[in-house]
């Protein structure tokens, strides 16, 4: 149930019937909106219902929210004619074709791991985005991150050998040879997992210029970072990667290192939500202060 300041209304969108739900404040809404993409293949409720309080949390600042089932996800049925790409493109401007209808003028899109690259590759193509979310988006691994991999090993090794020690001292010496024995067999065969991400077909665009695109066309970008995101373990990592010679001045950085990857607990959600509110408040304040 939606708080009673806002209004929840189920869209089909477009000629194949595309699934949203637009959420709107009550009272006269603001030019800008809001559009949530789907986290990988979940529907748009998002995870834990994340993208159910992020709309009601822009809505009651006075931004019309739309939460996004994009092609082949959710409720909505796929384009076999499109790639994902083009898909999520065509998605987009339906969605906004929406908002308009609603006196929205400029968009800010948010999405979640492969949800964030779409956000970044649509807001490359389409003038209208003036704001992205990202959570958990496109980052390389720099120097200091494989610094601090390797220092994050090291410590966990660190901690096994004490442990080992600890139980060795606990079973007698005939009890600790023989567990060193499975433990030694059973670390021959381990060896370290791979760190993978899944951007579909984006993955062979160059993201980077992405990124020095929407910057410097002054779009403000919102990266959020959770402490279980694999390729990313510091702050600043965002703004190494991109570099010196890309504009960062639009770009907030921030890590929420007690965070998991689709912030399961409703404290790690309320961080999130004070995280993108206060955002969007200090980057959009005409648009907040008619609803203050």
């Amino acid at each position: 149930m939606h708080p009673p300041d806002i209004s929840a209304t189920p869209l089909l969108l477009g000629e194949t019937g595309l699934f949203g739900i637009r959420t709107s404040p009550t009272d006269q809404a603001s030019s800008l909106g809001f559009i949530l993409l789907n986290a990988g293949m979940l529907p748009s409720v998002g995870p834990f219902r994340m993208n159910v309080e992020l709309a009601d949390a822009m809505s009651r600042l006075g931004t019309t929210a739309l939460r996004l089932d994009q092609s082949g996800k959710g409720e909505s049925p796929v384009r076999p004619e499109l790639t994902p790409a083009d898909a999520a493109l065509l998605d987009y401007d339906e969605a906004f074709a929406n908002l308009r209808r609603c006196g929205v003028e400029g968009t800010i899109i948010a999405g979640l791991c492969s949800g964030a690259v779409d956000a970044l590759q649509i807001a490359a193509a389409r003038e209208s985005v003036v704001g992205l979310v990202l959570l958990d988006g496109y980052v390389e691994q720099t120097l200091r991150w494989h610094l601090y991999h390797r220092a994050n090993r090291a410590a966990l090794q660190t901690r096994r050998i004490f442990r080992r020690v600890s139980n060795a001292i606990s079973m007698g010496p005939r009890g600790a040879i023989e567990h060193m024995k499975r433990k030694l067999e059973a670390d021959s065969i381990e060896t370290e997992a791979p760190i993978l991400t899944d951007y579909r077909d984006w993955e062979t665009l160059d993201l980077r210029s992405s990124y020095a695109q929407v910057l410097g066309r002054g779009v403000k970008i919102l990266s959020v970072f959770s402490g279980t995101f694999p390729p990313y373990n510091h702050h600043g990592q965002m703004a190494r990667f991109l570099g010196s010679e890309i504009d960062t001045h639009n770009l907030t950085e921030v890590f929420l290192q007690r965070a998991d990857h689709t912030y399961t607990t409703a404290l790690c959600r309320q961080h999130l939500l004070e995280t993108v509110c206060g955002w969007f408040s200090r980057n959009f304040p005409n648009e907040t202060k008619r609803h203050e």
